[in-house]
């Protein structure tokens, strides 16, 4: 529960930088935005998420306002120190972000007790860490802490959509992307599951020849899945073409038109990418492959949201790139046990919330 305040008129965070954790970040500018109602609170992602970021947050706290960056119009950092801010938390922590929140000459500037960064805030929040390494637990609650060292109580941490909550666009049939999600959704009563193999590290990413055995595994069980691509998949895209047919993929999309996939579907299966926590925040169950990141540190709480990986000794390690020699955790992690927690997770959860829809 957050307490109702007054103290605040003007209120910045700062979530910048990569998908999931604009996303994981979600909940927490709620809180503060209906901890202050009578305060404007900006809500500060790159341009790219931004009108992600409006449609997960449509009424949920009216005096949230997105604000891209880099902004319109006149420079970024003169407009910023002339909004007169009198709370900055910089979910971010980045030297940069430092220094834009130092730069608003806010009363109250709260950030990560961090080298480099802890001079520009005077509330200083100690990063969740164990033995040099991040997140103990998931990163939805560490981006609640700068809000308890507030004062304020949120509750624990859930994905900021549920079932029925974010409104799903229909497709528009006429664009290439509607036509196909149209007919994919008419065309079978199979339980639906869309996987996202996306991998911004080299080390996060599941082999193709694993990914072509999840599909043929799913395909011969009754599931309707389809292979969605992200950024950057043109090299796995090109791989899996060799092997399986033209219906197994959909057709690139924006992200807004993603929420509609995603929306329409029983489950999501993938690797820990950002999509997968656009799947949490509506309502759709997970099941993510894990290698050198943490599932305690990025894995949604709940059972309705599953990881897969292998023990071994290195994993998690966090590095971008494997310094293994054949790469263990994930080369070795074949699709067998991620088919099996998807079609226990099908079998468990049963017929797919029902959606609302907004016209495009």
């Amino acid at each position: 529960m957050t307490t109702s305040r007054d103290d605040h008129r003007r209120i910045l965070l700062i979530r910048r930088k990569a998908l999931g954790d604009a996303i994981v970040s979600l909940p927490g500018a709620v809180a503060v935005g209906r901890a202050w109602p009578g305060a404007q609170v900006d809500f500060v992602v790159d341009r790219a998420l931004a009108p992600l970021c409006v449609a997960l947050l449509a009424g949920r706290a009216p005096n949230l306002r997105v604000v891209p960056y880099p902004g319109g119009g006149q420079p970024w950092v003169p407009w910023l120190a002339a909004q007169r801010y009198d709370l900055v938390v910089d979910w971010l922590g980045s030297p940069r972000t430092a220094l834009w929140t130092a730069l608003t000459s806010a009363r109250v500037r709260v950030g990560y007790d961090l080298p480099r960064r802890r001079w520009a805030y005077n509330v200083r929040v100690p990063r969740n860490r164990q033995a040099g390494r991040p997140l103990r637990g998931f990163a939805g609650e560490a981006f609640l802490d700068p809000l308890r060292m507030l004062g304020l109580e949120p509750a624990p941490w859930q994905p900021a959509g549920s079932p029925g909550a974010v409104v799903v666009p229909a497709p528009d049939a006429t664009t290439p992307f509607g036509g196909w999600l149209a007919r994919w959704l008419s065309g079978t009563a199979a339980p639906r599951a869309v996987l996202v193999m996306s991998a911004t590290w080299s080390a996060k990413a599941w082999p193709a020849r694993h990914v072509a055995d999840l599909w043929r595994e799913l395909d011969a069980r009754g599931v309707a899945a389809v292979i969605a691509p992200g950024p950057g998949d043109e090299p796995l895209l090109a791989a899996l073409a060799a092997d399986l047919p033209a219906g197994a993929f959909a057709p690139p999309s924006t992200l807004l038109e993603m929420v509609s996939l995603l929306g329409a579907a029983d489950l999501f299966i993938g690797t820990d990418n950002g999509l997968r926590h656009l799947a949490a925040a509506l309502g759709r169950s997970t099941v993510t492959v894990f290698g050198p990141t943490d599932p305690g540190g990025w894995n949604p709480p709940g059972p309705r949201h599953v990881s897969v990986r292998r023990d071994e000794p290195c994993s998690p390690c966090d590095l971008t790139t494997c310094p293994v020699p054949g790469r263990p955790c994930l080369e070795q992690l074949g699709a067998g046990p991620v088919a099996e927690a998807a079609l226990r997770l099908l079998s468990e959860t049963g017929p797919r919330p029902e959606r609302r829809v907004a016209s495009c």
